[in-house]
């Protein structure tokens, strides 16, 4: 493809209004057609509504847990373990799930995971024990967890190296937007029905969404019908240009990707950060409540981090794809975010020096997604990818179901989160030098 092809592909706007007249029918309709055919609202619109639909009913439990714990008789520490069974799930399926999704259909396998997950959150409806909540939160974490795997490398199938970080990145504002929907829904539903009800009216969704997504999404560009031809084979070649550069290559088979040493150091690098962050994230507000705040302002303060983290990650995604430069923007994002735990040590514990030093810190998390969930598309072939991300993603998450842990043991034996805080600054400046060495290619522009 020539130069200027690739130009203009690149520089497409995710909406290009022209030719349409506000207000006819005619662009009305117009206007409908532009948007069904534009893969940025088709594909991550349709992916993004998924995976706020998958987080709904991943963390409802925790808003109907005084009711399921005075009904199933649940002590705390049951109630906890059965949440924690969730993210064992979890891990099991990456990597199967994202070999499925590199050399099968990653559309067919999300299809799958999308009424799997549906089905088991309103299973947990019908409950009644302690043991049955354990399984059915066990399950409902095997379904979910090839969901961002699969998703990944859905979008690398669909955006070019040009526009990946952006297209990640708007995938991935669902972490922080995803509980400005999740709270309020499963609130109204539980002030006026009961909680087995919440589980049963918000999976629901999900059904009626598999339908959407096996309409609208297509795996690769080739097999749309709904793309022009010239866009069609335009992006096509341009995505198997880049293919041709993928800077490692995997040799023999496919599960010697588990052991290459850029995965490795990717899958390193995330059980690092993610210790950290989830560690940081789970025990925020508590830290804030210690600083003499009420638990209003709390709440008002909490949704600080998730507005600068949107903010960070628009930002970080796009000069990381105006440059074409992942890694280091992935480093300094992460050692941002670490930096400001560190510098907490020094302000004597203060209420605001506390909210803004955990604000920076937790909005810097946010935005290293855009650049970090690139990388493994970049530095690895398109048939182990789903492979690689799965590796990545399993051994990052059980880095963050140790955080949480971690942080509240140091703060049972010291009486303080001030020692947890600092060694989780350490963990995410840990992370980022453990990704200095991992090989890339830099795009030319």
């Amino acid at each position: 493809m020539s130069g200027e092809a690739s130009r203009s592909l690149d520089q497409r706007a995710p909406l290009d209004g022209s030719g349409v007249v506000p207000g006819s029918r005619s662009g009305r309709r117009d206007f409908a057609t532009l948007v069904t055919r534009n893969r940025w609202v088709r594909i991550l619109g349709v992916a993004f509504v998924m995976y706020v639909l998958a987080f709904v009913d991943r963390v409802n439990l925790a808003m109907a847990a005084p009711f399921v714990r005075q009904d199933l008789g649940l002590t705390p520490a049951a109630l906890g373990f059965a949440t924690g069974l969730f993210f064992w799930g979890y891990i099991i399926l990456q990597i199967p799930a994202g070999r499925l999704a590199s050399t099968w259909s990653p559309k067919r396998v999300l299809l799958i995971l999308l009424l799997l997950w549906s089905s088991m959150s309103m299973t947990t409806a019908f409950v009644h024990t302690p043991l049955e909540l354990a399984i059915n939160r066990f399950a409902l974490g095997l379904s979910e967890g090839g969901v961002l795997t699969c998703t990944l490398v859905l979008i690398r199938n669909w955006f070019t190296k040009a526009e990946r970080a952006r297209a990640n990145a708007l995938f991935l504002l669902t972490f922080p937007i995803g509980p400005m929907f999740a709270g309020p829904i499963s609130g109204l539903i539980l002030t006026y029905s009961h909680w087995r009800w919440m589980f049963v009216i918000e999976a629901m969704p999900g059904f009626l969404w598999a339908l959407v997504w096996w309409w609208a999404i297509d795996d690769r560009p080739q097999d749309a019908k709904w793309l022009s031809e010239s866009e069609r084979a335009a992006l096509t070649a341009q995505l198997a240009a880049e293919d041709e550069a993928a800077p490692v290559k995997i040799e023999g088979h496919w599960l010697s990707t588990l052991w290459h040493p850029s995965v490795l150091l990717l899958a390193l690098y995330n059980f690092l950060a993610l210790m950290a962050e989830w560690g940081v994230n789970f025990w925020f507000p508590t830290v804030l409540k210690e600083t003499g705040l009420s638990i209003g302002a709390v709440g008002l303060l909490a949704a600080m981090p998730s507005v600068l983290g949107i903010i960070m990650m628009l930002g970080f995604a796009t000069s990381s794809d105006r440059f074409r430069e992942r890694k280091w923007h992935m480093i300094v994002a992460t050692a941002l975010a670490g930096l400001p735990l560190l510098v907490m040590q020094l302000t004597g514990g203060g209420t605001w020096p506390t909210v803004i030093c955990l604000s920076i810190a937790i909005g810097a998390f946010l935005g290293r997604f855009g650049p970090f969930w690139t990388l493994p598309g970049e530095v690895l072939p398109p048939s182990v990818v789903g492979v690689g991300i799965g590796l990545v993603n399993g051994v990052g998450n059980l880095g963050g179901t140790i955080g949480p842990y971690f942080f509240g043991v140091v703060k049972t034996h010291t009486g303080s989160f001030s020692i947890a805080l600092a060694i989780g600054g350490l963990s995410l400046l840990l992370s980022a030098l453990v990704a200095i060495p991992i090989p890339t290619r830099k795009a030319p522009r």
